[in-house]
Formats: structure tokens, C-alpha cells, sequence
């Protein structure tokens, strides 16, 4: 029973939420069945350690029904109705703390009632005020926004009459223009999620409507003066287009608004320009793209935007590349001072691999590979992929470096099975570790064979190819072969 969704739900409810589900479950509006009331009250009380020992269910069972037999089944279906009447609460309470929904599901039924039309004007003259007080910030206060304009049209209609007192004011074109700022931001928000996912894993989305939401919104600028709308727009189109323009418009626009914009908005954004330079460097190799790449994530980390949720753990990903881009321009000092100030503060599921990594990435700058490796060898249980794909070219690295050559060739036929079997990746993101693959092993042969022959080709191969990973620690191995 301790493993169960019912547990697993209320161990999220607070002090207050239990007491207020308590009085929910003993109204007989909500509730008529007994042996619920007495089963919450029983879990109530193992808040909010909720020892497994007292919640087995057997357990439980003898302690509300005394020496009655055990019935599984029976006790399953109590469980379950349980879970389905705090779903409920939440729902109301979720329902409850706002005003305008509650409005309009109100004027929902008293449209459906007749002689109703005093009631419904009043209600509604209170949701127009309420409505009128909101700042948008996001797409749900336009849609707020919306239901109240809706109904002030409905109601207009209804008693609409040929004359001058009649004619529609400004305020009838409220309900399109909520609606529309609505859709724009819903729909831009989609694209967004799909187009920054294709970033990152092998999946072609679907963009409907991406062509005339942009027209409309290059022929209608005006609707981009709300700044969420406008980073919303510019972060598709940098998606979209891969241009190096759309960048520098969606930055100058990001750090002149972004007080302006939520926690989840700012974060997005920074990811969205870390993720379109890290993957132009490496196809272009052009040192812009990691600058750009190093300014935004400074900026993001001095503005105190590391999370996607505020006061939560610090985000993996950001640490990884604040982390690796200091790295890539020697500021090692920075890159150990960093780690050492942020790493309690990622989530102690991924604090392993991140203390350990980190530690292996400085070591080996040290020229302490042996250090590095033990660091390595800590490290248990990758479930990301992309974990396992950074752990496994660092571990090569590292094997070369200390002269391990026969852990180096085993490692790196791994590597290989580990690349074609995983096909979940982006293909770019493939491609880089393909390429390093093949010029590590090439490098290898070179190696083990103790002869410079063929060291002049391979690193002038190595110049033309773009797209790969480690390629400075490549080139610099190859230049090293005598």
C-alpha cells in the first residue's frame, strides 16, 4: 500500500490540504461512504512519515475492521475511491482559486436559465472588473480575459435592437483579439517545444500554421510589443531558421525584457540560444558561436536563472555546459571554482555523476589521469543518455592520455556498439560522436603501431571534417606523434 498512487498522492498534501480534504470527504455532497472516512482517517495519522511498516495493507485492514477476513478486493475498491475523491479536491480547489473560471462556468448555467438576465449582468460587471485588473503575463490570463469579453458580446446580442444605442463599441472586438493573443502564444509555445526537442532527440515535428502565425505577426508588429509574445516568436523563428541574425535579434530583445518575463520564460530562452550555438560551433567551428554561447550562460548564471522552476535544483544541462564551455577556453580556475560553489545545489540524484565528472574533466587537465579515471569509476546507474555518451568519450580520452592502450581499444569497440545500437540522439548530436570515434581509432593505430606514418594524413583529414567531437584534443594528439 506504500508503493500505491493513494500514498504517493497524499504524501504531497500538506498540513492544511489534509485538514480541508478531511472536512471534503465528510460532506455528504462529495461523500456517503463510510469506510473512506475511516480509512483516511487512519492514513492521516501516519503523516508524514507514512511508515511502510503501518501502511501494509493487511496491516491496515485489521486495524479499521478489527477481526473481520481480510478482502483484498474489497480493500482495493476503498483505496481506489479514495484517490479518486482527493483527484476531486484538488480539482475544486484548483477550481475555487479562480474567480473569473468560476464566473464562467456560473454564467455557463444561467444562460441555460430563463429570467436569469439581471443575475447574469451583475455577475458578469463583476467578472469585467476582475478581468479588466488582470496584466497578462502568459496565455491563460488572455484566455481569462477572453471568456468575460465573450459573454459581454453574448449578452449584447441577445437584446441587440436596429438603432443608434446599439452600435457595437471597441469593447465587441475584445473577445478576438484575447483569443488571438491566446492562440499566438499557445501555438508558438508548441512549436517551440517541438523544434527544441528536435534539437536534442531524433523526431521531426509537426509545425501547423507556423508559416501564417509568422506573416501574420510580421503584417500585425503591433502584437509584439507584449514582450512574452515577442521572445515567444523570436525563439521559434531562431529554431526555424538557423540564422545567426535571428540570434542577435532574440538576444538584444531578451536582455532589454527579460525582467519582464517568468522564470520558465528567461530559462527557456538561455537554453534555446545555448543549444542553437553549441550545435553551430561545431558544425561551423566558429569560435563566435562559443562565445555567444559562454555570454549567455554567464549571464543566465549571474541573473540567478538556473532553473526551470525558481528555488529549484540547479538544471543539469546548464551545469554541464557552464561547466564544459569554461573548459573549452582554458578557464580552469573559473570552470574549479564553479563546480565547487554549484554543485550542491543540483539534485542528489545527479550529484553523483556530476561530482565525479567534473573532478575526472579537471584531473585529466591536471595531467592526473589515473585520479581522473577513479573519479570515472564512481560513477553508477547513468539512466540519461546523453550522460553515458559524455562518460564514455571522456573514458577514451583518459585511456589514451595514461597509455592504456589495450583498455583504450577495448573501450573504443565499445563506444562503437554503444553508437549504433542508440539511436535515440539527435542525428548532429550522432554525427559528433561517430566522427570522434573514427579519428580515435585511427589515432590508436597510429599509436600502438609506434610510427609517425601517416600522422601528416590523418591530421590533415581531420582539418575538413566538421561536426566532431574533442576535435582540439585530437588534433593536439596527432601533432604530438614523433
Amino acid at each position: 500500500m506504500n508503493n500505491s498512487s493513494l500514498i504517493s498522492l497524499l504524501k504531497n498534501f500538506n498540513k492544511q490540504q489534509l485538514k480541508e480534504f478531511n472536512g471534503f470527504i465528510k460532506s455528504p455532497y462529495f461523500n456517503t461512504n463510510k469506510a473512506l472516512i475511516t480509512l483516511f482517517e487512519y492514513i492521516r495519522k501516519q503523516h508524514p512519515e507514512f511508515t511502510k511498516e503501518k501502511l501494509e495493507k493487511q496491516f491496515v485492514f485489521k486495524k479499521l475492521f478489527g477481526k473481520t477476513q481480510y478482502n483484498d478486493g474489497f480493500f482495493r475498491v476503498i483505496m481506489s475511491n479514495l484517490q479518486n475523491l482527493a483527484e476531486e479536491f484538488l480539482s475544486v480547489e484548483s477550481f475555487r482559486r479562480n474567480s473569473i473560471l468560476k464566473k464562467k462556468f456560473l454564467l455557463d448555467s444561467l444562460m441555460e436559465m430563463p429570467g436569469s438576465r439581471k443575475l447574469s449582468e451583475k455577475i458578469l460587471k463583476e467578472g469585467l472588473n476582475e478581468a479588466g485588473k488582470i496584466v497578462p503575463s502568459g496565455p491563460d490570463d488572455f484566455l481569462e480575459k477572453y471568456h468575460m469579453a465573450f459573454y459581454r458580446k453574448y449578452l449584447f446580442s441577445t437584446s441587440f435592437t436596429a438603432s443608434k444605442s446599439h452600435i457595437p463599441d471597441e469593447s465587441m472586438f475584445d473577445e478576438q483579439k484575447y483569443l488571438t493573443y491566446y492562440y499566438l502564444l499557445r501555438m508558438l509555445a508548441d512549436h517551440f517545444y517541438h523544434l527544441n526537442q528536435s534539437q536534442i532527440i531524433n523526431y521531426t515535428p509537426r509545425l501547423v500554421f507556423i508559416d501564417e502565425i509568422t506573416g501574420f505577426l510580421e503584417k500585425n508588429p503591433d502584437y509584439l510589443e507584449f514582450p512574452t509574445l515577442n521572445m515567444a516568436y523570436l525563439r521559434v523563428l531562431l529554431l526555424k531558421n538557423n540564422n545567426i541574425e535571428d540570434l542577435y535579434k532574440l538576444k538584444k530583445a531578451f536582455y532589454s525584457t527579460y525582467k519582464e518575463l517568468g522564470q520558465k520564460d528567461n530559462f527557456n530562452i538561455i537554453s534555446i540560444i545555448i543549444n542553437f550555438c553549441h550545435k553551430n560551433y561545431f558544425l561551423t567551428e566558429d569560435i563566435k558561436f562559443l562565445e555567444e554561447k559562454l555570454e549567455i550562460l554567464l549571464f543566465g548564471l549571474n541573473k540567478g536563472i538556473n532553473s526551470f522552476e525558481t528555488d529549484d535544483y540547479f538544471d543539469t544541462n546548464r551545469f554541464n555546459n557552464i561547466f564544459s564551455t569554461l573548459l573549452e577556453f582554458e578557464r580552469i580556475e573559473e570552470a574549479e571554482s564553479f563546480i565547487n560553489q554549484y554543485t550542491e545545489k543540483l539534485d542528489p540524484e545527479d550529484r553523483n555523476f556530476w561530482v565525479n565528472y567534473s573532478a575526472a574533466e579537471l584531473k585529466s587537465k591536471q595531467g592526473k589521469f589515473d585520479e581522473a579515471l577513479e573519479h570515472l569509476s564512481k560513477i553508477k546507474n547513468i539512466k540519461i543518455i546523453s550522460y553515458k555518451f559524455s562518460l564514455k568519450s571522456l573514458q577514451l580520452k583518459l585511456y589514451y592520455e595514461a597509455g592504456y592502450i589495450e583498455q583504450a581499444v577495448s573501450a573504443a569497440d565499445s563506444f562503437r556498439h554503444f553508437i549504433q545500437k542508440e539511436s535515440l540522439m539527435n542525428p548532429v548530436f550522432n554525427e559528433q560522436n561517430k566522427n570522434f570515434h573514427t579519428y580515435y581509432t585511427k589515432l590508436l593505430g597510429i599509436s600502438y603501431g609506434k610510427s609517425s606514418k601517416g600522422a601528416g594524413d590523418l591530421k590533415e583529414n581531420l582539418m575538413q571534417v566538421k561536426n566532431i567531437l574533442h576535435k582540439k584534443w585530437l588534433m593536439k594528439r596527432i601533432e604530438a606523434i614523433k
